[in-house]
C-alpha cells in the first residue's frame, strides 16, 4: 500500500463516517457534563489513520568475548522513519475500555542511512577503526497493542485512567548500496544488498494517563469540543534479532536474545464533532533497552558460539492522526 492510498483511505472514512452521522439526524453534543470527558458513546468504536516515525531508530550491539574485550565490538543501527497505515478497534464501557491497535508500513525506503561500526584494534579498544553506511528498506513492519483501561471520574471534566496492556513490534530491513570506510584502507563501495535483518519486541506495560476536557464553543464558534490525554507507560521487554549477512562468506547469522524495559509517553488532542465522531492527533515517544546474549554462526566455517554482553535498544518518536467513529 502506497502512503498516497493510505492517505485516500483515510479522508474517504472521514467523509464516510460524517455523512453517516448526519444521516442519523444527529442534533449535537450534549452539554459537556453529560458526555464525561467528551469520552465516545458507551459502545464499539473503529478508526483509521496515518502515522509517521521521524528521527527514529532501532539498534544492538555486542561485546568481544576474548581479550581485550572491547565493548562494544560492533554496532549496527537502523533508521526508522517510515510512514505507516494504523487501524484501532475496541469497545467503551462505563468506566472502562478496551483497544487494539494495528500498524503497518506504506513505505519502505529510509531517507536516512543504516550505520554500521566496528571497533577492532585490540591495543587502542576505543578507537572506532571502520564505519560504514547504506541505504536501508523497511520490508515489513506492523505493531499491535493491546490495552485496557479503566477511569476514575475527578470532575465532570476530568479523569484518570489506570491502564495496562501487551504490544508486539516486528521489523524487517534489507540494506543496500553502502560505503565502507576503514582505518589505512581507501573507502570501499558496497553495491547490492549487504544485510537483511529482523527483529521482534514483545512489551507488558502498566501505567496511566489523565484527560481533562475543553469546550472550545466557549470561546469561539470555531472551536470543537475536545480532550487532552496525557498518558506515561513502563513495562518489561523480550527481544529477538537475527542478522544475516549477505556480503559474507557462507551462511553468516548473528542472532540476539534480550530482555529488559521500555518507557512510552504520547500527548494525545481529540477533536469532537459529535458523541460518534472524532480526530485525534497524537505525538509520542518511546525508548527501549534490553540486554541478553548474542550468538554466531556460519555453518561453512564450523561457527557457533555464544556468549553474553549483547544491548539491543530503540528510540521511536512519532506523529499520528486518526479519525474515529463509535456505533
Amino acid at each position: 500500500m502506497s502512503v498516497y492510498r493510505g492517505i485516500s483511505f483515510s479522508v474517504i472514512f472521514i467523509i464516510v463516517v460524517c455523512c453517516t452521522s448526519g444521516a442519523a439526524g444527529f442534533e449535537g453534543p450534549p452539554r459537556l457534563g453529560e458526555w464525561l470527558g467528551g469520552e465516545p458513546a458507551n459502545g464499539y468504536f473503529a478508526g483509521a489513520g496515518l502515522r509517521k516515525y521521524v528521527n527514529s531508530f532501532t539498534s544492538y550491539q555486542f561485546a568481544n568475548p576474548y581479550p581485550p574485550g572491547q565493548d562494544p565490538l560492533s554496532r549496527l543501527e537502523f533508521p526508522i522513519d517510515q510512514w505507516f497505515f494504523a487501524l484501532k478497534t475496541g469497545y467503551a464501557g462505563p468506566g472502562w475500555s478496551a483497544e487494539i491497535y494495528g500498524l503497518t508500513n506504506i513505505t519502505g525506503v529510509s531517507r536516512a542511512m543504516m550505520q554500521d561500526s566496528d571497533w577492532t584494534d585490540g591495543d587502542n579498544p576505543g578507537q572506532k577503526t571502520v564505519f560504514s553506511e547504506s541505504h536501508c528498506k523497511m520490508n515489513g513492519g506492523f505493531v499491535v497493542d493491546l490495552k485496557v483501561e479503566a477511569a476514575w471520574r475527578f470532575n465532570p471534566e476530568s479523569r484518570f485512567r489506570p491502564l495496562a496492556g501487551w504490544r508486539v513490534q516486528r521489523f524487517s530491513f534489507t540494506t543496500f548500496d553502502g560505503i565502507q570506510f576503514e582505518q589505512g584502507a581507501a573507502p570501499l563501495e558496497l553495491p547490492g544488498e549487504g544485510i537483511e535483518f529482523k527483529q521482534t519486541f514483545y512489551h507488558y506495560y502498566g501505567g496511566a494517563a489523565f484527560r481533562h476536557a475543553f469546550d472550545g464553543g466557549r470561546y469561539t464558534f470555531l472551536l470543537p469540543r475536545m480532550t487532552l490525554d496525557m498518558a506515561v507507560d513502563y513495562g518489561f521487554v523480550t527481544a529477538g534479532n537475527e542478522d544475516l549477512h549477505l556480503l559474507r562468506t557462507g551462511h553468516r547469522v548473528t542472532r540476539e536474545n534480550t530482555r529488559g524495559h521500555v518507557w512510552h509517553a504520547s500527548l494525545k488532542a481529540c477533536f469532537l464533532y459529535t458523541p460518534d465522531i472524532l480526530m485525534e492527533l497524537e505525538g509520542e515517544f518511546m525508548r527501549v533497552v534490553s540486554h541478553g546474549s548474542h550468538q554466531l554462526t556460519n555453518p561453512v566455517e564450523f561457527l557457533d558460539i555464544s556468549w553474553d554482553g549483547a544491548k539491543v535498544w530503540s528510540d521511536q518518536a512519532s506523529v499520528s492522526m486518526t479519525a474515529q467513529i463509535s456505533f
